[in-house]
């Protein structure tokens, strides 16, 4: 029988992508544990268990490098103690951890990364120097 076939249009493959997804987003995604929104992967800070003293120990993965099951959070210090409070580390990895030593290293991750941080931008326009003259002498 002619027709019986299904036959793919071209503009649905390119409207949907070569998956079948929707190409509204390309970055990776990630679930913070502390308020479970998603967000992208470079918005949050991974979290893995690590054996330390005969014990699993939450540690912050700051270079994404470490093995092992990761957990994710946004650097909010509200995040972080919703996260604590509600066990979500326990979870995130299958089992009891240890968070003292996340929640300091947390906390002097959030100082380095202020302290880091550009100042505020500049009222000048571009090209001018900062006491309000032009940069070049040409004109």
């Amino acid at each position: 029988m002619e027709g019986t076939a299904v036959e793919s249009r071209p503009e649905d493959s390119v409207r949907r992508g070569e998956s079948g997804h929707q190409p509204e987003d390309t970055h990776p995604t990630r679930t913070c544990v502390g308020c479970r929104r998603r967000d992208r992967q470079s918005h949050v800070m991974r979290v893995v268990a690590r054996p330390i003293g005969g014990q699993d120990v939450a540690v912050l993965d700051e270079r994404r490098r470490l093995s092992g099951r990761g957990a994710w959070l946004h650097p909010d210090t509200a995040c972080m103690e919703t996260a604590i409070k509600r066990k979500a580390f326990h979870r995130a990895f299958r089992g009891p951890v240890d968070t003292a030593r996340l929640a300091a290293d947390f906390q002097a991750y959030l100082e380095r990364r202020d302290e880091r941080s550009d100042p505020p931008p500049s009222s000048l326009k571009a090209g001018q120097h900062p006491h309000g003259n032009p940069m070049s002498t040409q004109r």
